[in-house]
């Protein structure tokens, strides 16, 4: 007598099943992956301007300055307008020269694309780049504050106080 060998169709209509539940409930997690991988480069360009800042600040401190400094970091990028000046507090300021405080859209501009290398990250004050920069005013001591948002997801921000150096990184 010869057996056949193999599968009934039962048996197999069965494993199909299975492997569909297994794709319905592994599919979302594979899909949202590009959410992820948005966030993980929002993070990285935020740490690395809460970084800059730390830098400019630690140098500032290095050479013994107690007040604001025009045109304290050299930078020789034409994108950025000019060399990176500090506040009297040894923080980012601007680049134009002149107040030595951040205090408009131009300064949070030039802050960012000082402290990040042009191009890596763009930043502009409208939704052309991948920030938009946003300028929230000066306190008692003409000091401002910025946030940049992600064009792609405004719910990514990152928030600039010029008068303490604090970088929120918002997610």
């Amino acid at each position: 007598m010869n057996k056949q060998k193999g599968f009934t169709l039962i048996e197999l209509i069965i494993v199909i099943i299975i492997l569909g539940i297994l794709a319905i409930t592994a599919a979302p997690r594979f899909l949202d992956l590009s959410d992820d991988a948005e966030e993980a480069t929002f993070r990285a360009s935020a740490a690395a301007f809460r970084q800059g800042v730390e830098q400019v600040h630690q140098l500032w401190l290095i050479r013994g300055n107690n007040q604001a400094v025009l045109n304290f970091i050299e930078i020789d990028d034409p994108v950025v307008g000019g060399d990176l000046s500090v506040n009297s507090n040894g923080y980012p300021a601007d680049t134009r020269g002149g107040s030595l405080t951040l205090n408009s859209l131009f300064d949070c501009l030039d802050v960012w694309r000082a402290v990040l290398e042009t191009g890596s990250v763009t930043v502009e004050g409208d939704q052309s780049a991948e920030y938009t920069a946003t300028f929230n005013g000066t306190n008692a001591n003409g000091n401002g504050s910025c946030t940049y948002s992600l064009v792609s997801n405004n719910a990514l921000t990152v928030d600039y106080d010029s008068e303490n150096g604090q970088v929120d990184i918002n997610f």
